[in-house]
């Protein structure tokens, strides 16, 4: 591997430097929640697989399959100007700061439950395990209907494990600066791909990575002039559909959100396909909705036109030992470890079913449609139809809201990540062009035609209402933070001692007591074979 080089135009950043780092980023958690969680006979082999697979993934991601490929341009070490360098890093570290992740600033609702997370995986031993009788709030007890026995905590918290050991070793306060660097470092790697996809790097690569979002701005004005009543928030305008923009994602599910959208540029920037079993796989870490999500990114990626191959050169590919090991190893350990608990998941099935009339779905569909995905696939259309990621993310999101999972539908919510990054994405890389196409008919002193130039404004007005949902969320944070409101971060505490049974909008005794707890726990295959007791 190359040292980076500082050129004449900016720093040299290494490919097989970046895909180590982002890999890195991804796989640390994974080893130590393996190291942590399982028994040593099966953390200790589970953890050395991973470390070697990703060694293996960094010496192999330059190299193209089997096949002739036309991907050459994808592995190329990439020069950043320093000063975007420096203001990607700046960039990162404020977005991850004002998001409220590490909690040092006003932060949204669901901050309540992600700080007990972190709370509990510091105080508490690995394996996490409550005792019901350490419950001292009565509305808790109620909900929660027990107060003797114990219970495990089951969720997807394996984002948190770095923080949670600089925790154990330095101190809560140490854990919060952890948390909020680490996912500093996941956006920062993040818009590294994306100005490596884009070409260069540019200002739009943060702008729409912090505000990409959907037309809800239209909803919200006809919910404030009629006030019909399925109009809950801003994005939950219908029920049972849901896209939710990227500033929202970051400042509720970040934990979710930051390892997605890093692994779908990982695979975007793929030239082989030897891998895609650890790297698409490891979002099972993550997000179990978001790997829903990936797959089709991973399947347009694998039979795409530059990586085309033969039947056999294909399959050679596909049916290495790190693809089916490492695949193999999540599922079982994952996913045994999410399945314990039944109860997680509770609504689910196609969409239409929790309509009182066909019509009513219909309706709610289409007009879902018209304002979350027909925008964004419009604007792009022109330049990007004949994009395979583009084609895969504009089917994708058009067929997610078809089905659901949870009460609020998170499996719309989460697997719809990876589809909406892609277009993201592509905007970002369209206004480049048209700042630069402009900059240049400038220069050359050249008139823009009147249609041109109407095409031009509508474009921008359109984009600029899609960041609506971001803007309000950035508002209120801002607006809470600078008037004192106070936050809601510590109304859980924690899982073992919960501090609020609700806040009046979040029921966090029963969402922490049907999402979190895992009663009868060592029955489970997962504390049977796996994980410490």
């Amino acid at each position: 591997m190359t040292a980076r080089k500082k050129t004449a135009s900016g720093i040299k950043i290494p490919f097989r430097l970046w895909y180590a780092l982002a890999t890195g980023f991804l796989v640390i958690p994974v080893i130590i929640f393996c190291l942590g969680y399982l028994r040593w006979y099966v953390g200790i082999p589970f953890a050395l697989c991973f470390a070697g697979f990703s060694v293996y993934a960094v010496m192999d991601c330059t190299k193209q399959g089997g096949g002739k490929t036309t991907l050459e341009s994808n592995t190329k070490d990439f020069v950043i100007p320093l000063k975007y360098l420096i203001g990607f890093g700046l960039f990162a570290i404020f977005l991850a700061y004002f998001s409220g992740v590490g909690e040092f600033i006003y932060s949204l609702q669901d901050h309540a439950i992600r700080r007990a997370t972190l709370t509990d995986l510091v105080n508490y031993k690995w394996p996490v395990i409550y005792d019901y009788s350490t419950q001292t709030n009565p509305d808790v007890i109620k909900e929660i209907g027990k107060t003797s026995g114990k219970t495990a905590l089951m969720y997807y918290f394996t984002y948190w494990m770095p923080a949670a050991l600089a925790g154990k070793l330095f101190g809560r306060t140490a854990a919060d600066v952890c948390l909020m660097l680490w996912t500093a470092v996941g956006i920062f790697l993040t818009l590294l791909g994306m100005a490596k996809l884009n070409g260069r790097a540019s200002i739009t690569q943060p702008m729409f990575f912090m505000f990409f979002g959907g037309l809800d701005v239209i909803p919200t004005l006809v919910h404030s002039a009629t006030g019909y009543s399925l109009w809950t928030s801003i994005e939950g305008w219908v029920p049972n559909m849901a896209y939710y923009c990227n500033m929202s994602e970051l400042a509720n599910v970040y934990h979710q959100c930051v390892p997605c959208f890093l692994i779908t540029v990982l695979v975007m920037l793929s030239v082989n396909t030897r891998t895609f079993g650890l790297t698409g796989g490891l979002l099972f870490a993550y997000s179990p909705f978001g790997v829903f999500g990936i797959l089709p990114v991973i399947v347009t990626a694998v039979f795409r036109k530059e990586m085309r191959q033969d039947v056999k050169g294909t399959v050679k590919d596909l049916l290495t030992p790190v693809n089916i090991i490492s695949a193999l190893i999540l599922l079982v350990m994952y996913g045994s470890f999410y399945t314990a608990n039944s109860e997680a998941v509770g609504k689910n099935g196609f969409t239409w079913k929790y309509y009182d009339s066909a019509g009513l779905f219909i309706i709610c569909y289409l007009c879902f449609l018209v304002i979350e995905v027909l925008p964004v696939t419009a604007i792009l259309y022109k330049r990007y139809r004949k994009n395979v990621f583009y084609i895969c993310a504009a089917i994708c999101l058009t067929l997610i809201p078809l089905y659901m999972m949870t009460w609020v539908n998170d499996f719309a919510m989460r697997a719809s990540m990876p589809s909406r990054l892609i277009m993201c994405i592509f905007l970002s890389e369209l206004f480049k062009d048209l700042y630069d196409e402009d900059a240049e008919r400038l220069r050359k002193q050249k008139k823009m035609g009147k249609k041109k130039a109407a095409g031009l404004v509508f474009t921008i007005l359109i984009t600029i209402l899609m960041m609506f949902p971001g803007f309000v969320n950035a508002y209120l944070i801002a607006g809470s933070q600078m008037t004192g409101e106070p936050d809601r971060k510590d109304m859980v505490g924690s899982f073992g001692n919960v501090n609020c049974a609700t806040d009046g909008v979040i029921e966090y005794a029963y969402v922490i007591n049907n999402q979190f707890y895992t009663d009868d726990y060592l029955d489970t295959f997962f504390f049977r074979y796996l994980g410490k007791t």
